[in-house]
C-alpha cells in the first residue's frame, strides 16, 4: 500500500506542477495579447488614449487586474501613457538570461521573463515587453507579484480532494485484486504442498475465471495428466512384472514335470539295464524280455520329447504355422479307414457324421494330430466300443463338432482340469499304458492355433464328449483365422448365435448332463504329484513300473 500512495503522490505532484505551469502560461498569454493589441492598434493609428481607458475598464475585475503597462517612445524615452504607477525594468536585470523571445502571428517580437526586479524596487512575477513594426514606441507591462497572483496560480483543494478520492478508489482496487491474486496462490500453494507429500492426492481447487485462474487449471491439468501416466506406467510396469513371474511359475512348473515326467522311464530303463548287466548269465528269453522293456520307456521318452517340442512350436510360432482350406469329411473319412486298418481302434467302431460340403480353416497335419490324440484317449480309457464325430452346430463364422465315446467318462471333479499338461485321473494306469500326460494340451493349442477352441463334459449317454470349433469356410469372404481375430479372447466352445443341424444336435448343445468346462479356465500345468487325465498312448502293452522293479 505504501508504494501504491507513493506512485499516486508522484502522479498528483506532476499533475500539480502541470496545472500551476498551465495557469501561468494562461496568465502570461493574456498580459502578451494586451501588449499585442496596444502595438497593433498604434500601427492601425488608434486613439491610444481611448483604447487604453477601455482596456483598463476591461481587466478591472479580472486575475490581472493588478497589471501595470507603461508605453513610451522609443526613440525619445518620453512617457506616453501608463496604467498603474509607472516603472522600468532594472538596468541590473539582462533579458537575455531571464527571458525568452516570442514572434507572434503578426510578426511582432515580445520579450517575456518571470520574476524579475523593478526600477523601484518592486519584484515583478511577469514581464512582457515589445517594440512597434515602426520603432516608435515601446511597451512594457508588469504583472507585480502581489498575493492576488499567487491566489489565482494556487491549486483549490478540488484538486487534492480528487487526489484523495483516487487514492482511496486506488486503495480499494488494489485491495480487491490482491485479495482475489492471494486467494489464487493461495490455492497453488496448497496444491504445491499437498502434491508434494501425497503422492495420490488429486486436486480440484476451484480457481476463478480469470488468466491466473487459466494458468492455475492448465497447471492442474498437467499435474494430473502425469500423475495418470505415472498410475498407468506403474500399472503397466505391475502387469508386465506379473506377467514375467507368471512365466517364470510356468516355466518352473512345466521344467519340475518334465523332471517328474522323466525320472520314471529313465529309471525304469537303468534298472533293467542294471539288471541285465549285473546278470551275464541271464538266458536270452529274460534279456530279450527286459531290452524290450528298456525299448519300450525309451520309446516313451521319445513320444514325451515329440509331444512338448509340438507344444512349444504351437505356443511360440502360431502365425507361422500354415492354415488353409481343408475338407473337413474328406480327411476325417480317410482318417477313420487309416485308424482301422492300423488296428488303432482296436475293437471300438469310429462312426461319422459329416456332410459332404464340410470346408474348414486348418492346417491337415494338427487336424490329423487332434483327431488321433481324442481317438486314442478312447480308445485306452473309456473301455467303450464306439466313437462317434459328428456336426452338431454353425453359425456365420463357425462349424461345431462333437467327438465322444459311450465308455464311462470321467468324474465331473477331474473334467475342469483334462486339458492341464501332465494332468491324470490314475497316475498308475496312465504310465502302465505309456501315455504322457501331454495328448489333451496337444488337441486343445491346435484347434487355439487353427482359430477355434475345445471343451469337454461327460455325454448325456455316458462317456467323454469333447466339443470343438473350426472356422467354416464361406465362398465369397474372409473367414481365415488370421485375418478375423476374436473381439475378447478366445472363440467359445459354442460359439453365440449357433444354428443347430438337427434334433440330437440340439440336445448336444443344450447339456443336459452338464456344463461344458471352458478352456480358459485350464492354463496352468499340473504339479507333478496330481493325478490326470486319460490320454493319448502309443504302448500300451508296456508293464506297470512298480511291479517290473
Amino acid at each position: 500500500m505504501v508504494s501504491l500512495w507513493s506512485i499516486i503522490g508522484m502522479f498528483a505532484w506532476l499533475e500539480y506542477r502541470n496545472l500551476k505551469q498551465y495557469r501561468v502560461e494562461a496568465l502570461s498569454n493574456r498580459v502578451a495579447f494586451a501588449v499585442t493589441n496596444i502595438l497593433t492598434g498604434h500601427e492601425e493609428d488608434l486613439n491610444m488614449y481611448e483604447f487604453m481607458d477601455f482596456f483598463e475598464s476591461s481587466i478591472a475585475d479580472s486575475p490581472v487586474a493588478s497589471l501595470r503597462m507603461s508605453i513610451y517612445d522609443k526613440r525619445t524615452g518620453k512617457w506616453l501613457y501608463h496604467m498603474g504607477r509607472p516603472a522600468r525594468l532594472d538596468e541590473k536585470e539582462v533579458p537575455e538570461p531571464h527571458g525568452a523571445v516570442v514572434t507572434t502571428s503578426s510578426g511582432l517580437k515580445l520579450y517575456h521573463s518571470h520574476d524579475v526586479k523593478l526600477s523601484d524596487g518592486t519584484k515583478a512575477f511577469l514581464y512582457v515587453s515589445g517594440v512597434s513594426a515602426d520603432g516608435e514606441i515601446a511597451v512594457e507591462a508588469f504583472l507585480p507579484d502581489v498575493a492576488s497572483i499567487d491566489r489565482d496560480l494556487r491549486v483549490g483543494s478540488t484538486f487534492w480532494m480528487i487526489v484523495i478520492f483516487v487514492g482511496i478508489v486506488g486503495t480499494a482496487g488494489a485491495w480487491v485484486f490482491a485479495t482475489h491474486q492471494a486467494r489464487n496462490i493461495k490455492l497453488l500453494h496448497d496444491f504445491a504442498n499437498r502434491a508434494a507429500s501425497d503422492h495420490e492426492f488429486v486436486p480440484m481447487g476451484d480457481f476463478p475465471n480469470d488468466e491466473i485462474g487459466d494458468i492455475s487449471r492448465q497447471i492442474v491439468a498437467i499435474y494430473n495428466a502425469r500423475m495418470q501416466a505415472n498410475v498407468r506406467r506403474e500399472r503397466d510396469h505391475s502387469i508386465a512384472l506379473r506377467a514375467v513371474e507368471e512365466k517364470n511359475t510356468l516355466k518352473r512348473m512345466m521344467t519340475n514335470n518334465i523332471s517328474h515326467e522323466l525320472k520314471t522311464p529313465i529309471g525304469i530303463i537303468r534298472s533293467y539295464l542294471e539288471m541285465i548287466q549285473s546278470n551275464p548269465d541271464m538266458s536270452a528269453e529274460e534279456r530279450s524280455y527286459f531290452l524290450g522293456k528298456a525299448q519300450a520307456n525309451v520309446e516313451r521318452l521319445v513320444d514325451m520329447m515329440s509331444a512338448l517340442s509340438t507344444i512349444t512350436r504351437l505356443e511360440e510360432s502360431q502365425s507361422t504355422i500354415p492354415i488353409s482350406e481343408i475338407d473337413f469329411s474328406d480327411l476325417v473319412f480317410q482318417l477313420a479307414e487309416d485308424l482301422s486298418a492300423g488296428g488303432v481302434l482296436k475293437n471300438m467302431k469310429f462312426n461319422v457324421e459329416l456332410p459332404s460340403d464340410c470346408k474348414v480353416y486348418g492346417n491337415g497335419e494338427l487336424l490329423i494330430g487332434i483327431l488321433t490324440n481324442l481317438t486314442k484317449n478312447s480308445v485306452t480309457y473309456s473301455q467303450g466300443t464306439e466313437i462317434t464325430l459328428k456336426l452338431i452346430g454353425r453359425n456365420q463364422r463357425f462349424y461345431t463338432f462333437s467327438f465322444s465315446d459311450n465308455g464311462t467318462g470321467v468324474p465331473e471333479e477331474h473334467i475342469p482340469h483334462l486339458f492341464e499338461r501332465f494332468y491324470r485321473i490314475d497316475k498308475g494306469r496312465s504310465r502302465k499304458v505309456g501315455g504322457t500326460g501331454l495328448g489333451l494340451s496337444i488337441v486343445r493349442n491346435s484347434l487355439i492355433t487353427m482359430g477355434g477352441s475345445v471343451s469337454v463334459r461327460n455325454g448325456k449317454d455316458g462317456g467323454l464328449e469333447f466339443i470343438f470349433t473350426l472356422r467354416r469356410v464361406i465362398p465369397g469372404e474372409d473367414n481365415h483365422p488370421h485375418s478375423v481375430k476374436p473381439v475378447a479372447g478366445e472363440p467359445e466352445a459354442v460359439p453365440p448365435g449357433l444354428e443347430p443341424v438337427n434334433a440330437a444336435a440340439r440336445a448336444a448343445l443344450a447339456g443336459e448332463n452338464g456344463d461344458i468346462a471352458a478352456n480358459s479356465a485350464v492354463d496352468a500345468p499340473a504339479e507333478p504329484h496330481d493325478s490326470g487325465a486319460p490320454e493319448e498312448t502309443d504302448n500300451p502293452d508296456v508293464a506297470d513300473e512298480d511291479s517290473q522293479k
